[in-house]
Formats: structure tokens, sequence, C-alpha cells
């Protein structure tokens, strides 16, 4: 990856490598830009940045302009995924950026989408693959996740991504293999098409299952993560194994303009901090996940926020800080996301 320096300043790098026990922090040099801040685990083609553009909810039509702002400005981390149904206007993104120079090739950014629960069988792998990268116009991505730990199940000459049964709940597949799955998906980074594989949503259980029958490990689990919900357990089980932990809803914002919903960003302990640290309350947020040493995927279309959303190395929480934080998890434990995917329209998670 080529290093851009970031609003022209020089930050410190942290190089976050996976070692077989806990992982370490290890300074890197300071000329590499701020958003090249990299999980690497033992996989030597995973060098994954810690910062990077979700666009999971992004308002249709503005994805591709917001995709170009963020590489303009130094991202090189850009989260997809073929339920979104946006994946060609980052694909329009990723090409504008390179044609106006802010990327030099498509290999320096690293590009993640996801496999879509109706393509959750070994013979769907490939050819969702390959829409995939249709949809983005390019010849591989940096890493392809499963996106749910189940399998719907696919309607015959359609293409609904959200079947129903006569109940109106989503119809599984009770013969879903995720295993199965798992091995053709080492087939496309065998063919070049992904360079890496990974989970989306999986539990600890889940995640061993795949561990228990891998060639190719998962470099990363990509679940929801958040000052209310800070999987610390699922963590340290992730870090132990050598896997990153992704966080997406890192701000606890689903619904940013309903007061009624849980928003981590209105919180009065975040308040505090960002007058503190005369930062906002979304670059606190993302600082607490950049110290506990998650890759975090914060969505937005607003330029100004993605460039906000990038200004969290120039400061540091203190312990008491990151204790403070802390208490919010225990205090109002908080799950987002926990739709009902598993049969009879069981959410997918038991807590």
């Amino acid at each position: 990856m080529i290093p851009r320096p970031l609003f022209g300043s020089l930050f410190l790098v942290l190089l976050l490598t996976w070692p077989r026990q806990a992982p370490s922090l290890v300074f890197k040099h300071a000329h590499i830009m701020a958003t090249q801040l990299s999980i690497t685990s033992r996989d030597p083609h995973a060098n994954m940045p810690i910062l990077g553009l979700g666009t999971w909810r992004s308002d249709k039509g503005k994805v591709k302009d917001a995709v170009v702002e963020a590489l303009r400005l130094g991202y090189i981390h850009v989260d997809a995924a073929q339920v979104y149904e946006n994946q060609c206007e980052v694909g329009e993104g990723l090409h504008e950026a390179r044609a106006k120079g802010y990327i030099k090739e498509m290999n320096d950014v690293w590009i993640t989408s996801k496999l879509w629960n109706t393509d959750h069988h070994p013979d769907a792998v490939r050819p969702a693959c390959d829409r995939i990268l249709r949809e983005l116009k390019l010849p591989k991505i940096q890493q392809l996740l499963i996106h749910w730990p189940t399998a719907f199940q696919k309607v015959k000459g359609e293409e609904n991504l959200w079947p129903k049964d006569a109940q109106g709940r989503h119809l599984s597949d009770p013969n879903g293999d995720n295993k199965a799955v798992w091995k053709e998906m080492e087939k496309l980074v065998d063919a070049g098409l992904v360079e890496t594989i990974g989970l989306s949503n999986f539990n600890e259980q889940e995640v061993q299952e795949i561990l228990d029958v891998a060639r190719i490990k998962p470099v990363c689990v990509q679940i929801e993560c958040h000052p209310y919900l800070p999987q610390d357990e699922m963590r340290a089980f992730l870090h132990s194994q050598g896997i990153a932990l992704c966080a997406y809803s890192p701000l606890a914002n689903l619904d940013p303009n309903d007061a009624s919903k849980p928003c981590a960003l209105r919180d009065p302990v975040i308040e505090r901090l960002a007058r503190k640290h005369g930062k906002s309350p979304a670059q606190v947020i993302l600082r607490w996940h950049a110290q506990k040493k998650n890759v975090v995927i914060p969505k937005s279309v607003t330029l100004s926020r993605i460039a906000e959303n990038a200004g969290i190395y120039d400061f540091e929480l203190s312990e008491e800080d990151m204790a403070l934080i802390a208490g919010m998890g225990k205090t109002h434990r908080v799950r987002l996301v926990n739709p009902g995917f598993r049969p009879g329209g069981q959410p997918v998670f038991s807590q």
C-alpha cells in the first residue's frame, strides 16, 4: 500500500500484531498516514487498515461521492456487501478516485464484501463472488466474509434477497452448512479472487467450528461492537486465535434522529470526555475502539463526518477514561442488531 499523508499531518502509526498469545502493540514509523493503522494477523497477506468507511444503510445516490471523498482524505479501507445494494456505487467511487489520482492502484485500498444468506450454499459461493466483482468492477477484492451464520433458502429463478414463508418469517434453510461454505470460500483465495476470508455475526462456538476445519483461517470476524456492547470476551477469544475484531455500528447510533433509541453519541460519559479532550463524541468512541484494538467501519455519507471520523490519532484516552466507557456497557447493555434469521424466525443471538 502507498503511504499518503492525511490532512498534511504526520501521525505516529501503531501496528497491531497478533501473536499466538495476546496481541501486542508495536510502534511503527511516523511517516505512514493515520488511517493505515493496521491489523496484521498471522496471515502474511493480511494487512487490514484499522479505520474504514462503512456503507451499510447509506443513502442510495450518495455512496459514490462518500467513497471518493474518503479516498481523497486518505482512507484505504471500504466495507461493502451485496445486501446493502450499493456495491455498484462503491465501485464507481473507487474508479473515480483512481481517475482523480487519489489512489494509485486498486490494490492500495482494502475492499471487504460479504456473502449473503441466499448464497450460503456450496454451489452458490463462486457465482456470488463473481457477481460481487462485477458490481465493483474489480478483478479481486481483499476480503470476503460470510455475512451471517444462517442460510436462506434460494428460490429457483428468483433474485430475492429476503425470501419469506407464509407467516412472513425469513425463509431459513435448515440444511445450511457453514463449514461446507467455508471450503468454497477457501477456493476463492486459491483462485486469486479474494486475498483473505472471514466471518460476520458468528458467535464464539460458530467461529470455533470453522477453525476446526479451516485450511485457510479467518482473518477477521465482523460483529456489532460499541460502548454499550463492548464484546470483551469475544475479543479475547478472537485475539487468542490471531483473528481481528471488526466493529460495525461502532457509535451505537442506528437511529441518530430518534431520541428514544440508544445512541452512545448522546451518552453523558461520552459527552463529558469529548469536552475534556476537545473532540467530538464520535472521535472519543472511535479512539476507544482504536485503543481496544478493534478495526472500525463507521458509516457516513456526510463529507464533514467522514473527515471528522479520521481525526482520532492526535489524542489518547487515559486508563480512567477507558474505565468510564467500560462502565457504560455494564450498566446499559444494548444489542442493536439481532434479526430473526434462525429457523422459525428465532433471533441470531441468544442475548
